[in-house]
C-alpha cells in the first residue's frame, strides 16, 4: 500500500484498467483471435498513459518558476513510465498464457500420434480373424444365420402380403362401393333439403315482391289521382284569371267612355263659353236695359261651370279609383295564382319523391334479403358438399394410403440369394486387402 500511496490518482487508475484487461483477455476472453490482438492492445494503452502522463507534466510547468513546476512533471514522468510498465507487463502475461497454451495443444498431438502404422496393422488383422473365423462363433457366421431366419420370415411374409392383399383389395373395393352409395344418397337427401327450403323461401319472397307490386301500383293510381285533382284546380285558376281579365278589359272600356263622356262634356264647356260670350255681347248692348238680366245670366254662368268642375272632378276621382282597385285586384289575384300553384307544386314534388324514396327502400331491402337468401344457401350447401367430399376422402384414402404402402414395402424387399451374395461379395475383397 506504501508503493500505490506515491502515486498520483491517474495512474492508480490507469494500472487497475490495465489489470483488469490483462486479467480479462487471459482468462474469460482468452481465445485464439484474442491472443493474438489484446498484447497489441495493452502495449497501446500503456503508451497511452506514457504520452498521457508527459502531456500533463509539461502542462503545469512553468519556466519561469521551474522549482515550483518540478514536482507535477515529476508526476506526470512517473504516470508515463510506470503505466508503460503496467501495459508491456500486462501484454508479456498475456503471450506468455498463449505459449502455455500452444505448448498443451503440440503435447496432445505428439500424444496421439504415437500409435504406429504397426499398431493399426494388427488391429485390422485381428478384427479379420474375430469376423472370419467360423468355429470361433465369428461374426461371418451370425450373419450367415441371421440370413437363413430373415429368408424363411420374408416367405411368410411374402404369402401372408399377398393374402392381405387379395383381400384388401376386395374389401376396398367393396367398402369404396359402398361409400360412393352412400355417399351420392346423403347428397341427394341434403340437395333435396336444402334447396326445396331455399325454393319455398324464394316463393315466398317472389309473392311478398308481387303484393308489393300491387301496393305500388294503387300509390301510383292515388299519385295520378291527385295530380288530376292538381290539374283540375289549375284549370279552375286559369279560368277565374282569364274571368279577371276580361273584367279588367270592361273597366279599360268603361274608362274609355269616362273619357269620351269628358270630352263632350268639355265640348259642351266650350259651347256654354261661346254662348256665354255671346250672351255677355248682349248683355253690354243691353247693360243699361237690363241691368238684372246680366246679374241673372252671370250667376247662372258661375254655378254652371262650377257644377261642371265638380262633375269633371268627380268622374276623374271615380276613374283613378277603378284604375287602383282593378290594379290591386291583378296584383293580389297574381300572387294568389303564383301561391296556390307553388304549394300544388311543393306538395306534388314532395308525395313523388316520398314515393320515389319509398320504392327504392323497398327495392333495395327485397334485393339485399333475395341477396342473403341465395348466400345463405350457397353457403350451405357449399358446407354440406365439403364435408361430404372430407368425409369420402377421410375413409377411402387411409385405405389407399396402407395399399399402397404395403405394395412399396413388398418391392422394396431383396431376394435372401441376391442379399447373400450381395454380402459375400462384399466382405471378400475387404478381407483380402487386409
Amino acid at each position: 500500500m506504501d508503493f500505490f500511496a506515491g502515486f498520483p490518482a491517474l495512474t492508480i487508475t490507469l494500472f487497475i484498467l490495465i489489470g483488469l484487461m490483462t486479467v480479462w483477455f487471459a482468462g474469460p476472453g482468452y481465445n485464439s483471435h484474442s491472443a493474438s490482438h489484446s498484447p497489441t492492445i495493452l502495449t497501446s494503452t500503456g503508451i497511452f498513459g506514457t504520452f498521457l502522463g508527459v502531456a500533463l507534466g509539461l502542462l503545469t510547468f512553468d519556466t519561469a518558476n521551474i522549482q515550483d513546476s518540478v514536482p507535477g512533471l515529476i508526476s506526470g514522468l512517473k504516470t508515463a513510465f510506470w503505466t508503460s510498465i503496467a501495459g508491456l507487463l500486462g501484454s508479456l502475461v498475456v503471450k506468455f498464457r498463449h505459449l502455455t497454451a500452444v505448448l498443451k495443444q503440440r503435447q496432445v498431438e505428439e500424444q496421439y500420434s504415437a500409435a504406429t502404422v504397426t499398431d493399426l496393422a494388427n488391429l485390422l488383422g485381428d478384427i479379420r480373424d474375430s469376423m472370419s473365423n467360423a468355429e470361433a462363433g465369428g461374426l461371418r457366421a451370425s450373419l450367415e444365420t441371421m440370413q437363413a431366419r430373415q429368408e424363411d420370415k420374408l416367405e411368410s411374409l411374402q404369402l401372408a402380403l399377398k393374402s392381405y392383399q387379395s383381400d384388401m383389395v376386395e374389401a376396398n373395393t367393396r367398402s369404396f362401393i359402398n361409400a360412393i352409395e352412400q355417399v351420392m344418397r346423403d347428397f341427394n337427401t341434403q340437395i333435396n333439403a336444402q334447396y326445396g327450403d331455399n325454393f319455398k323461401q324464394l316463393n315466398e319472397a317472389v309473392g311478398q315482391m308481387l303484393i308489393w307490386q300491387d301496393t305500388y301500383k294503387k300509390e301510383l293510381e292515388e299519385l295520378l289521382a291527385t295530380q288530376r285533382s292538381n290539374g283540375d284546380l289549375l284549370d279552375k285558376a286559369s279560368a277565374a284569371y282569364e274571368k279577371m281579365v276580361r273584367h279588367s278589359e270592361i273597366f279599360t272600356q268603361v274608362s274609355n267612355s269616362l273619357g269620351k263622356m269628358l270630352d263632350v262634356l268639355q265640348q259642351q264647356a266650350e259651347g256654354m263659353d261661346q254662348y256665354i260670350e255671346q250672351l255677355a255681347k248682349v248683355a253690354g248692348q243691353a247693360s243699361k236695359d237690363l241691368p238684372a238680366l246680366e246679374k241673372r245670366v252671370y250667376s247662372l254662368t258661375e254655378g254652371l261651370a262650377t257644377s261642371i268642375q265638380d262633375s269633371q272632378l268627380k268622374v276623374s276621382q271615380t276613374v283613378e279609383a277603378s284604375a287602383e282597385s282593378l290594379r290591386l285586384t291583378s296584383e293580389s289575384v297574381n300572387q294568389t295564382l303564383a301561391q296556390v300553384m307553388e304549394q300544388q307544386q311543393n306538395g306534388l314534388l314532395e308525395q313523388v319523391e316520398r314515393m320515389v324514396t319509398r320504392t327504392e327502400n323497398q327495392v333495395t331491402r327485397l334485393d339485399d334479403a333475395m341477396e342473403d337468401e341465395l348466400t345463405k344457401a350457397l353457403k350451405t350447401f357449399g358446407y354440406q358438399l365439403t364435408s361430404l367430399s372430407e368425409k369420402f376422402v377421410s375413409d377411402y384414402v387411409p385405405l389407399t394410403d396402407k395399399l399402397s404402402e404395403l405394395i412399396t414395402m413388398i418391392e422394396s424387399v431383396p431376394s435372401p440369394s441376391s442379399k447373400l451374395g450381395a454380402s459375400d461379395n462384399g466382405r471378400t475383397p475387404r478381407v483380402s486387402a487386409q
